[in-house]
This record gives C-alpha cells, structure tokens and sequence, in this order.
C-alpha cells in the first residue's frame, strides 16, 4: 500500500549529521526526564513547573540541532528544501 520514500544519495545525512541527531535524542530524553522529576517536586503546579523547564530546553535543543546539521552537511549535497535544476 505505501511504498518506502527514496532519498536521493545527496539528501543523505552524513556521519557526523547522524551523531547530531543522536546526541539530540539523548538530550531530549534527558531534558524530560529532569523537567519531570523537577515538576513532581511541587504537585499543586506541575504543569506549570514542566512546561517552564521542558519548552525552553526543547527550543534550544532543536535549535541547537538543526544549526549543527545544516553546518556540517557534505560540501557536495545539496541542502534539504533546495530544488536542483538540470539544464540540458
């Protein structure tokens, strides 16, 4: 029914693209489990508690993130969103 989506070999995130993405996934894991031990701590505003500590380190996180990819993508790739055109 739905097929596997091609990328394009120039589309590809490189090595050092692929250790950004893990560290991010580990930050974030991280960055949750703290924002709820800090937010049980206070039951009566644990909302409000998470949602301070979690949003401003998600932001910075993803931020962080996609700078350091498009930063280190492959000199000859073409950068994600771009189309390519082919002059005949």
């Amino acid at each position: 029914m739905f097929a596997p989506r091609r990328i394009d070999e120039n589309n590809r995130l490189n090595s050092r693209q692929r250790w950004v993405v893990m560290v991010m996934n580990l930050l974030l894991i991280f960055e949750l489990t703290l924002s709820m031990y800090l937010a049980q701590k206070d039951p009566a505003n644990l909302t409000v508690v998470f949602l301070r500590t979690f949003l401003p380190l998600l932001a910075t996180t993803l931020v962080g993130a996609r700078i350091l990819i498009r930063r280190l993508h492959s000199h000859g790739a073409v950068p994600l969103g771009s189309s390519q055109l082919k002059s005949d």
